[in-house]
């Protein structure tokens, strides 16, 4: 009877220790294949992590239908596939990923919508918008009848419209001071102050937690002092990674446009009769699929250059192509990083060159 029990015991732990190894070979992304030979072979896989903007997208690899995202698909074997999301009313987004053993390739698709249009921020009226560096907030001059001055828009939610927009008012005209006339805003780099430009050339430092509004008779200093410190911090990030003193030095240049995130850089290098746009990632460690440079794309250099600005994913870019100021159009698409999925959003008249996006919303 002992050695019934000491029989079952042993059996009992042997299978408890079989199936915790085949639950951590599974979930490590082993998996049973069959070889051309009918031999049976355990071999490494790896997935994809497939997410879009809007999410309940069809994913589609290898042109077959798998899931919906967000979702995780395993048991990928290691190689080139074809990447595909698919979403009723949205340009169909493809792509070719890379899966590696082990690893999760992570993707997000941001789709655009077969049909964009152009809607107003605010039913009170929007003039000299300037974005936040993080692109999540606008703040704008206002001639709104009730509360005239100065406001901010949150560009995050779900999407922008007459109806949606919920601008909040940052400092009202008083008998005084007519905020609403003024020439420019600036933000801070930490988004807690606007330098504020009136009519008249006097400077105002703003305060936006607390409504509040003081004169400044050196803004060119706080300008450089918020610029310092913005240097710096990039400066010690910089310093901290194994990099080309090259790069170093192209990552601080004034030309470079960093990205939301301030782990990437935007850049350009002149090849020939060509300006190439390139987009350098200080991502670490990096994100599996991702390379750390990559030629975004090319211009004859002589041409009208394009107006670029983040996306707030810091994974792609807004071009914003023509010549606007003379012709009064122009073409605004959106690409990737690595300049794959260019998508047109909008070719039409243009009295602007800059432009806002919402961050769940194309």
């Amino acid at each position: 009877m002992i050695r019934k029990n000491w029989y079952q015991s042993l059996l009992s732990g042997v299978i408890l220790i079989g199936i915790t190894t085949l639950l951590y070979l599974y979930s490590a992304g082993y998996r049973l294949t069959q070889q051309q030979d009918r031999t049976i072979d355990l071999s490494k896989t790896g997935m994809i992590s497939a997410k879009s903007i809007p999410e309940g997208s069809s994913v589609y690899l290898n042109g077959i239908l798998l899931t919906a995202t967000n979702d995780t698909i395993s048991g990928i074997e290691p190689g080139t596939h074809n990447l595909k999301i698919i979403k009723k009313g949205f340009v169909t987004w493809s792509k070719d990923i890379e899966v590696f053993p082990e690893l999760v390739t992570d993707i997000t698709a941001v789709l655009v919508s077969q049909g964009p249009r152009l809607e107003p921020l605010t039913n009170s009226g929007a003039r000299n918008p300037t974005i936040s560096s993080s692109l999540t907030k606008l703040a704008y001059f206002s001639k709104d009848g009730e509360t005239p001055g100065i406001r901010i828009i949150p560009l995050a939610g779900e999407g922008l419209s007459l109806f949606r927009s919920t601008p909040s008012s940052v400092i009202q005209d008083t008998p005084r001071i007519i905020y609403s006339n003024g020439k420019s805003i600036e933000w801070s780099p930490d988004e807690k102050n606007l330098m504020v430009e009136s009519e008249n050339g006097t400077f105002y430092l703003i305060d936006i937690a607390e409504g509040a509004a003081e004169v400044s008779t050196s803004p060119q200093e706080i300008k450089q002092i918020w610029q310092d410190k913005l240097n710096q911090t990039r400066q010690d990030f910089i310093q901290k990674l194994d990099i080309p003193d090259e790069i170093k030095t192209l990552a601080m240049s004034t030309k470079t446009v960093w990205s939301p995130d301030e782990k990437k850089f935007l850049y350009t290098r002149q090849n020939g009769a060509e300006l190439e746009y390139r987009v350098y990632n200080l991502e670490k460690p990096l994100p599996v699929g991702e390379k750390v440079e990559n030629t975004v794309f090319t211009t004859a250099a002589a041409d009208p250059q394009p107006k670029i600005s983040w996306y707030a994913d810091s994974f792609h870019l807004i071009l914003t192509e023509g010549d606007v100021n003379a012709d009064k159009r122009g073409v605004v698409s959106l690409i990737r990083i690595d300049g794959t999925n260019k998508t047109e959003l909008y070719n039409n008249t243009l009295m602007y060159d800059q432009v806002y996006h919402n961050l769940n919303f194309i």
